[in-house]
């Protein structure tokens, strides 16, 4: 005898930050939480990403354009998909900065926001030279990473993934019909100002963050917190 289906999925609805669309998604099934176990028992960054992304891919309605989602999207809708699938609320073991003591807080997954900072995307190269810069989305991202974390010499390839165009007074070049190596000899050819310009705008890609704080179960010390990206969470 067959046993039988479970085919009672609720539906929600949350906003992809970067865009401002609204999708619709279900929670995730155990199938989907025994990928995410096994990739974070990896503890390869870009493994964990991509179970991530599947996840959301499989509980999102109708097609995702993975390939163009922003990290902070990533980070996002996986936490409210995750809130839904588990509860609302997790709960994370905090140490003091006053006797290292860990004391556990409650986080409530609604609470977890991404804040899209007022910079301006146009930075100018020269007299008659403007950089419209672009976050890059996390495909580009992971592509980036040499291994489980961004090095130095992965961030600076970011660079990169992060102009959208370069502008004239006469013409627009788009970043998409440039080769890697004319991108690196244009970038390479700009003064130490605009390229920390440039980096300043990257540093101010969004991410998940959510600020606190808490009195030490131990020794009462009140201590602040900030946690930001997928792995403080969880």
């Amino acid at each position: 005898m067959a046993l039988p289906k479970i085919n009672d999925k609720p539906k929600y609805s949350l906003t992809i930050p970067s865009t401002g669309e609204v999708v619709r998604f279900r929670p995730y099934l155990v199938k989907e939480e025994k990928v995410l176990m096994l990739a974070m028992e990896s503890e390869d960054a870009k493994q964990i990403v991509n179970a991530i992304v599947d996840t959301i891919d499989a509980c999102v309605e109708g097609d995702l354009p993975r390939n163009k989602l922003k990290m902070y999207d990533v980070e996002y809708m996986f936490t409210q998909i995750r809130g839904k699938s588990v509860g609302e609320t997790t709960e994370i073991n905090m140490i003091c900065t006053e006797c290292d003591a860990r004391s556990p807080v409650t986080i409530k997954f609604d609470d977890i926001k991404v804040d899209i900072p007022d910079v301006s995307d146009t930075i100018q190269a020269t007299d008659n030279i403007k950089i419209k810069m672009q976050w890059p989305s996390y495909t580009k991202l992971m592509n980036q990473m040499s291994g489980g974390e961004l090095t130095t010499a992965d961030a600076l390839k970011t660079l990169n993934t992060c102009i959208h165009s370069i502008l004239t007074e006469e013409e627009v070049f788009h970043a998409v019909d440039q080769t890697e190596e004319e991108l690196t000899e244009f970038v390479d050819s700009l003064p130490p100002g605009v390229l920390k310009d440039m980096q300043t705008f990257i540093e101010a890609m969004p991410r998940l963050e959510k600020p606190g704080e808490y009195d030490c179960i131990s020794c009462g010390h009140h201590n602040t917190y900030k946690l930001q990206g997928i792995q403080d969470f969880f």
